[in-house]
């Protein structure tokens, strides 16, 4: 599971426990120990329904609703109940994905029951206990679902190899927008050691009012509080005076300014603010806000080492690459190529970054098998024979088995076992048709053969790329995705 979920229970002041996808619990905060009465060493590593605090509970019900692609939902108790148990306010789940979007576990969050009217704690438990009746929805009356599910997402987004932070932090932004009242939001960095305030990522500003914000904010009790590291919170039917200076034509009735920390210093802060008067903001708002915060700063932290690990694990790549061409001259330059055409293509066919990253790894290393390959039947200039032919064929399953015990390239054997399956069922290693051949092989497919029309090979000269564009569009259907090929024509014209 991923490092960062077991983070946003830890600091995450409401209670909250997370779930690997068998419902055994993995992380148990001290909210959670306090309401449940329960300490962590007892509930971790044991299966959610082994608590005698949560039989009864429609848990599998909910579960199969979010794998069948509920962002989040609630379980509350059946019919204007009056319980003062622990679970008296219900309870939300929400999903945890992994890179490739299957859920990998659960974050669940417990609503903080009404306040006690002098009814013992265990007396309150066993009331609760007592009724089994259950009611799964979409959202849960403190808005935890929701605020579970984007943490969720936010979470997934930071998984991914982003090469620079802008673009992750504006797709935080672009989530964030559905939880919050505010209607504007931005993301400032703080320059280390000077203090200065800098644009990373904004949502509902002008671009003039976005460019600008740093240095107004940097004159304004706003700039000097986010450089300080502290919190704002700020809720009031009157304009807000004070945090901007004048003449930047915001009215500030609503303003929420975290300090996002990154190894251990001030990175960045996390602003939201709103013209609209809001109500005063809770322990619960504040305790999203701090588990987003959270998030983004280990995000920062990881997001340039891991853009250099991929770059060092992609020249590992290469290399391999650069032993395939040294056995066929004709495909000097191949591997670079298709890689090329087939990250363009995931480009044009919205791919998410992390497919981007599969697909760069699997087309650079589409062709590893032929390592095995002998090179008179690999350089052959005429016919093939069926022995040589069967030979050759082979390839796809020697080059999945060369990277088969290389961890961080699973994701990538599919592209290279079945990027010679036909869309008509005819290709080899597996007779897949259709949609069963993973899309990133379906579009190595398609680079593969484009760029093999286009160059010389031992058996026939280069063709035009008006011409190799015509007959892969012959080929729609049968030997390819007609809808890989219609991004090639819209790429290349």
């Amino acid at each position: 599971m991923d490092e960062y979920h077991p983070g946003i229970v830890d600091r995450f002041p409401l209670c909250m426990a997370l779930l690997d996808r068998d419902l055994v619990i993995r992380a148990w905060n001290r909210c959670m120990e306090e309401l449940v009465r329960r300490p962590a060493a007892s509930a971790v590593g044991q299966l959610l329904r082994h608590l005698p605090e949560f039989k009864g509970l429609p848990i599998r019900t909910a579960i199969r609703r979010l794998l069948d692609g509920e962002g989040a939902v609630h379980i509350t108790p059946r019919g204007g109940r009056n319980d003062r148990g622990p679970l008296a306010a219900g309870l939300s789940l929400a999903p945890l994905r992994g890179p490739a979007g299957a859920v990998s576990g659960f974050l669940m969050t417990i609503s903080r029951p009404p306040v006690s009217r002098g009814i013992p704690h265990s007396a309150q438990r066993t009331k609760a206990l007592e009724s089994p009746r259950w009611r799964v929805g979409r959202t849960g009356p403190n808005r935890e679902a929701g605020r579970l599910a984007l943490l969720g997402a936010v979470s997934e987004l930071t998984r991914e190899a982003w090469e620079e932070p802008g673009p992750m932090l504006q797709a935080i932004l672009d989530l964030l927008v559905t939880e919050v009242a505010e209607e504007a939001l931005v993301i400032l960095g703080v320059v280390p050691g000077r203090g200065d305030l800098t644009l990373l990522a904004s949502r509902g500003f002008s671009p003039e009012a976005a460019s600008g914000l740093p240095a107004a904010a940097a004159e304004g009790s706003l700039g000097q509080l986010l450089r300080q590291g502290l919190p704002i919170f700020q809720a009031s039917a009157d304009p807000a005076e004070g945090f901007l200076p004048r003449g930047t034509g915001l009215t500030i009735r609503s303003l929420v300014a975290v300090p996002v920390r990154s190894r251990e210093r001030l990175a960045a802060a996390l602003c939201c603010l709103g013209s609209r008067p809001s109500p005063p903001f809770g322990d619960a708002e504040r305790a999203f806000f701090a588990a987003l915060a959270s998030l983004i700063g280990q995000a920062l932290e990881r997001q340039p080492l891991a853009a250099s690990l991929t770059k060092g694990v992609f020249d590992t790549v290469q290399a391999l690459a650069v032993a395939i061409e040294a056995k066929d001259p004709y495909t000097k330059g191949h591997v670079q190529r298709v890689t090329q055409y087939a990250v363009a293509l995931g480009e044009v066919l919205d791919l998410t970054p992390g497919e981007i990253r599969t697909l760069q790894f699997g087309a650079t290393l589409h062709d590893i098998g032929k390592i095995g390959i002998r090179a008179e039947v690999l350089n052959k200039p005429g016919a093939l024979s069926e022995p040589e032919r069967a030979h050759i064929r082979s390839h796809p399953i020697v080059g999945e088995q060369i990277i088969a015990e290389v961890d961080f390239l699973q994701e990538v054997r599919p592209c290279i076992r079945h990027h010679q399956e036909r869309y008509d069922g005819s290709g080899y290693p597996d007779g897949l048709q259709g949609e069963a051949i993973p899309l990133l092989a379906r579009i190595i497919a398609v680079a593969d053969v484009f760029d093999a029309l286009t160059t010389d090979r031992p058996y026939r000269p280069a063709l035009p790329a008006e011409r190799a564009l015509a007959l892969l569009q012959e080929e729609e259907g049968q030997a390819f995705d007609p809808r890989v090929v219609e991004a090639l024509c819209r790429m290349l014209r």
